[in-house]
């Protein structure tokens, strides 16, 4: 999903909590926006290429072009099942952590709907103990 869809989402998400939550409400929009930096982050390991909004143009706007092939198999640190479950068992000690669940939640699930919509199958690890299972054994078949 693009990211002012993701803004937009989570900015009316911490409006909708901040009477409640307050000025923690806006861990939301981190939960919600910022977790994107792991695009960025694989961008910049897999082409050494470290401009900002060439990756925006590849990983937001390309992917629909079939850049999406070279994604399959990559993993991207806070879009996995063991990031969301760090997040929801901090989010049972601390409000701030329930805010960026909040977000993060809604993060996946806009996520989701592009993935349905656009390419119709998932193209990076869901799980980073499972990448690392296949990592592994993709080493070991290569000796």
């Amino acid at each position: 999903m693009e990211t002012p869809i993701h803004i937009a989402v989570s900015g009316i998400l911490a409006a909708v909590f901040y009477p409640a939550y307050g000025i923690n409400s806006f861990f939301i929009i981190a939960g919600g926006v910022l977790i994107d930096i792991d695009h960025y982050l694989w961008y910049t390991l897999k082409f050494k290429r470290y401009g900002l909004k060439e990756c925006y143009e590849y990983c937001a706007k390309g992917t629909m072009k079939d850049n999406w092939k070279h994604v399959i198999g990559s993993l991207f640190v806070f879009h996995n099942v063991e990031f969301l479950m760090l997040s929801v068992a901090l989010s049972f000690y601390f409000s701030q952590a329930l805010m960026f669940t909040i977000g993060l939640l809604s993060h996946y699930i806009l996520d989701l709907i592009w993935h349905i919509r656009g390419i119709k199958k998932p193209t990076h690890a869901l799980s980073f103990i499972i990448w690392l299972i296949r990592q592994t054994k993709a080493k070991i078949h290569k000796v």
